[in-house]
């Protein structure tokens, strides 16, 4: 193995990442959506140093199976990175099951990766490159390239909107901080991949170790400088999103018993007095920002110590809202689904659901059943 100072930056960028992981798995809740999508980030960026720094080592010249390794997951940074923001900045921490179709595209492109490796694995070193071509393998990786400059300009901007969306409102010190690292991360990845399309852009163009005269410096003094730049991205994400986040993250012994009841009491009192669940754009950012705590802190608390998710929270007491309407003569020219409307769900099929799931009733059969009372009483 030649482990040159490249080969050395590339595997410390690869080591660090694979410290914080542990350290996410270790000292916090990894399975927050948020950390698991931080965690695939890792995973993603560092797996793709991989490829550049066996062959760097001189692995992959000894090695033939470490041809074609199908490591290059690149496509994915920007969804998931999209994916990520977005249970962080958006409506609670839960994503729809649609959001899944967001990767999609980067897996059917590892899957033929994947292809492509199993199926030069027997066959001899001089070979392989033909034997992938016959498979389309150059054409895939041109359409590749495409397909990833239109996810780093798609996914950002939609990613850049996610964070603009809560600007308009005012930010704690803490929030503000996570903001501009999550606004640093977005700049950071951009620059890295368009670093990397550009590198892959001028070895079509002049065409990298072909006697071009700008090859010296175009070539691969290019690449490896390229692979250098996100090996210390990787570092600077696994620190620093680590730290950063850490901020955010209320560790449950270092809460007391007193002041946990107390935030306890505050989320619950606020929700009874101000109600701010009657609004149909209530969400776990601006409920957070309400109580003048963070989305991670205030999702924990719901989690860890009330047993319920934000969603289920706020919806029971849109139920509660709903069955005190449907005792009230105030109501009774209203019908159910606008007495549910006016106390915060957005969809019919939202409230039935809610309703069943609280009061193992349809709401019909609740109303038929206070009407009964009414008459004999």
């Amino acid at each position: 193995m030649n482990l040159t100072l490249t080969a050395v930056i590339l595997l410390f960028g690869l080591l660090q990442s694979i410290i914080i992981i542990f350290l996410i798995v270790r000292n916090r809740n990894w399975r927050q959506l948020p950390n698991i999508l931080l965690i695939a980030l890792l995973l993603v960026v560092g797996f793709s140093l991989v490829p550049t720094f066996l062959g760097h080592a001189g692995l992959v010249a000894h090695y033939g199976f470490l041809r074609f390794l199908p490591l290059n997951l690149v496509i994915f940074v920007f969804p998931l990175l999209y994916l990520y923001i977005k249970s962080v900045f958006g409506n609670g921490h839960e994503l729809r099951r649609k959001s899944s179709f967001h990767l999609v595209v980067p897996i059917l492109f590892a899957v033929y990766h994947i292809f492509i490796w199993v199926g030069t694995l027997n066959i001899s070193p001089d070979l392989k490159a033909e034997w992938a071509s016959g498979f389309g393998y150059f054409e895939v990786q041109f359409a590749y390239k495409v397909v990833l400059l239109f996810f780093v300009f798609g996914y950002g901007i939609s990613s850049f909107l996610e964070v603009r969306k809560e600007q308009a409102i005012p930010l704690t010190k803490q929030t503000h901080k996570y903001r501009q690292w999550v606004v640093y991360l977005l700049l950071f990845f951009l620059i890295g991949v368009l670093f990397e399309l550009t590198a892959a852009l001028l070895g079509t163009i002049y065409g990298y170790w072909k006697s071009s005269p700008l090859d010296n410096w175009l070539g691969f003094p290019l690449t490896m400088a390229v692979k250098i730049y996100n090996g210390v991205l990787l570092y600077g994400i696994s620190l620093v999103g680590y730290l950063t986040y850490t901020n955010f993250k209320q560790k449950r012994s270092s809460v007391d018993k007193e002041g946990l009841q107390k935030q306890i009491r505050h989320v619950l009192t606020n929700m009874e007095t101000e109600k701010p669940y009657l609004s149909q754009h209530f969400s776990l950012a601006t409920f957070s920002r309400q109580l003048q705590m963070t989305p991670n802190a205030l999702s924990n608390l719901l989690n860890s110590h009330l047993n319920i998710s934000f969603n289920d929270f706020a919806n029971r007491f849109r139920v509660d809202e709903v069955k005190e309407r449907l005792k009230s003569d105030a109501y009774g020219n209203f019908t159910i689904e606008s007495i549910a409307m006016d106390a915060g769900f957005k969809s019919k099929t939202t409230f039935y659901r809610a309703f069943y799931k609280f009061t193992s009733q349809t709401p019909k059969a609740y109303y038929d059943e206070i009407s009964r009372k009414k008459k004999v009483s």
